[in-house]
């Protein structure tokens, strides 16, 4: 592969690190804005459904963009044999850092819905 074609695929995977991302705080603010404004009155099998879908839907875009972002970095190490007097910022500790706090935010979503549903007055939706 040439340089160029490598560096086209790590900035196409840098994009789609991105795009991942901003799915995944999307999803984590809806979650939070749905349960604020409508958990009390969700019967126990819809807020079940919900938090399952929530729950698979986190999951699956927390391992993509994990995966996604051993892909960028394995191009990044590739560009790094190329021109090793280059510095790059991305790098696996990275990864780890960047992605390790994201699968925390399913239970803190979950949590958050639990004393709406215990206590309506306490989200928007009365």
């Amino acid at each position: 592969m040439t340089e160029a074609e490598v560096l086209e695929l790590a900035l196409t995977s840098f994009d789609r690190i991105a795009s991942q991302f901003g799915l995944l705080l999307t999803l984590v603010f809806a979650c939070l804005a749905m349960a604020y404004l409508v958990g009390a009155r969700l019967t126990r099998f819809q807020a079940s459904v919900v938090s399952f879908l929530f729950v698979l839907g986190a999951t699956i875009l927390t391992l993509g963009l994990y995966g996604t972002m051993q892909r960028s970095i394995a191009l990044v190490e590739q560009l790094r044999a190329l021109h090793p007097e280059q510095t790059f910022a991305i790098s696996r500790v990275f990864a780890y850092w960047m992605t390790a706090p994201l699968p925390l935010a399913v239970p803190v979503c979950l949590f958050f819905m639990h004393p709406i549903r215990m206590k309506p007055r306490l989200g928007a939706g009365r």
